[in-house]
């Protein structure tokens, strides 16, 4: 007599598993913009005279909640202190919640932990052993204030003794605005002629370029560096640096230097014929840094060398590290193509690199990534041509380039601009901030659901080579 199997197998429990629901980020944002929009609209958020609408405050609530930086209205001659305070909460709010989504996702489930989730927490803030989701999300948040505090205070140092003229409590706000907009990478500023105003005091510009690395190399980066004690002699005792760490450290320090040479060689018979060796050094690291992250600009973007752009577009659809305020592929995407790129050129099964074997998954994820944010791009750069097709936006110093400057910076949420953001029709604007949108969210979407299990083939087919090239 067969007795009835009382034990239900795997398979029963996985499917009754409750997985995390990826939608809860693109509705979180949405949610958050939405009501952003509607604070940025009212008349109490505008300075006396300013009107702002409805169109426009939804493209700078959507710049805000996703750490572009573009922007329609001049926010210092438009918005008051109140609507001011509004956008840093978006900008801090979209900030945090981006680096830490796929925790607060695992978290909210209720449920304890799965091999799922945990290459959902991985796939967002890397492989750190003796870590757990609560442990990460409070090292976030930490790392978020007091980083933010130190710029503040580093700010205020530099600015109150440039500007004695200045009351305590404006330059204290300026100097906490700029370190937040900073650290998250958003390039928004209160001053009408943005940072251009400090481009003569390195100690400024120097704050800012340190608080958007910061925010560009990535949380998990922080975090390891965090349980890295370089100076004691026991490696058991130091702890070690993980290829995620160490490729986000080295890729930022070559993206930094390729950009300011660069950025200085194409420059020097145009926005920087003027200035002397060491003030255009200076200014092309900034620009370099701000290019990967933020939108912060100490020279006229919309009068640089088509070089120069079309470097800086490549500097912006790279992006910064994974898990980190900065938009973009992300460097370790940009990193796996170009190694398995060097492993197919020398024949190679399996890409290596630094003693470690990377997954063939690994990969695919990344191609998968750049190809989408390329077609996404595309896509962006074909509506905006329709769209503003003999309009004031098309008939820039830059014409086209312009426009497809426009795009990358937006899909990639940078926010540099040759200076057509305020020219675009409605329908431009629209399309800005889809791309912002979609262009904030989806590697992280598509880096979280790519990460999971596989589903395993049902029906393997034989092989057959296909020709290539």
């Amino acid at each position: 007599m067969k007795l009835p199997n009382s034990n239900p197998s795997p398979s029963r429990f996985k499917l009754q598993r409750k997985e995390v629901d990826l939608r809860l980020v693109p509705a979180s944002f949405a949610a958050l913009i939405l009501v952003g929009t509607v604070l940025l609209a009212l008349p109490w958020a505008h300075e006396d005279g300013a009107t702002l609408s409805l169109l426009d405050a939804l493209f700078l609530s959507t710049s805000a909640t996703c750490v572009t930086g573009l922007s329609t209205v001049n926010v210092a001659e438009v918005l008051n202190p109140f609507g001011q305070v509004v956008l840093l909460i978006l900008i801090q709010t979209g900030g945090l919640g981006i680096i830490t989504a796929s925790i607060l996702l695992v978290l909210a489930s209720g449920n304890r932990l799965s091999l799922s989730d945990e290459v959902t927490i991985r796939a967002s803030v890397g492989r750190l052993q003796q870590a757990r989701p609560l442990d990460v999300f409070i090292y976030a948040c930490l790392f978020v204030v007091m980083l933010e505090l130190a710029g503040m205070v580093a700010l205020f140092t530099q600015m109150s003794a440039a500007q004695p003229e200045v009351g305590i409590g404006r330059t204290l706000w300026e100097a906490a605005f700029h370190s937040v907009s900073a650290f998250c990478n958003a390039g928004l500023s209160i001053y009408p002629e943005g940072m251009m105003r400090w481009r003569d005091h390195r100690g400024v510009l120097g704050v800012i370029t340190a608080l958007v690395i910061a925010g560009g190399i990535g949380l998990m980066t922080l975090i390891n560096l965090r349980y890295y004690y370089f100076w004691r002699r026991d490696p058991r005792r130091r702890g070690r640096l993980t290829m995620h760490t160490r490729l986000a450290l080295l890729s930022a320090a070559v993206l930094l230097f390729i950009g300011t040479i660069s950025t200085w060689i194409f420059e020097l018979n145009r926005t920087l014929a003027q200035v002397t060796v060491g003030e255009g050094l200076a200014w092309s690291f900034f620009h370099s840094a701000m290019s990967r992250t933020a939108g912060f600009n100490v020279v006229d973007t919309g009068a640089m060398n088509p070089p120069t752009l079309l470097t800086t577009m490549g500097l912006m659809f790279i992006g910064g590290a994974p898990g980190s305020m900065a938009g973009g592929i992300k460097t370790a995407t940009f990193a796996v193509l170009v190694l398995t790129a060097w492993s197919a050129l020398r024949r190679r099964e399996e890409i290596q690199f630094w003693n470690r074997r990377i997954r063939t998954k690994t990969s695919h994820i990344a191609t998968m990534i750049a190809l989408l944010a390329a077609a996404g791009v595309l896509v962006g750069v074909g509506l905006l041509m329709l769209s503003e097709n003999g309009r004031p936006a098309a008939q820039t110093a830059q014409s086209w380039l312009g426009l497809v400057f426009e795009a990358v910076s937006a899909s990639c949420t940078v926010g540099l601009s040759t200076g057509l953001t305020p020219l675009l029709t409605w329908a431009g604007k629209l399309i800005i901030i889809v791309l912002m949108f979609v262009g904030r969210i989806s590697p992280l979407l598509l880096s979280l659901y790519l990460a999971r299990p596989a589903n395993p083939l049902r029906v393997r087919h034989p092989q057959e080579e296909l020709s290539l090239g």
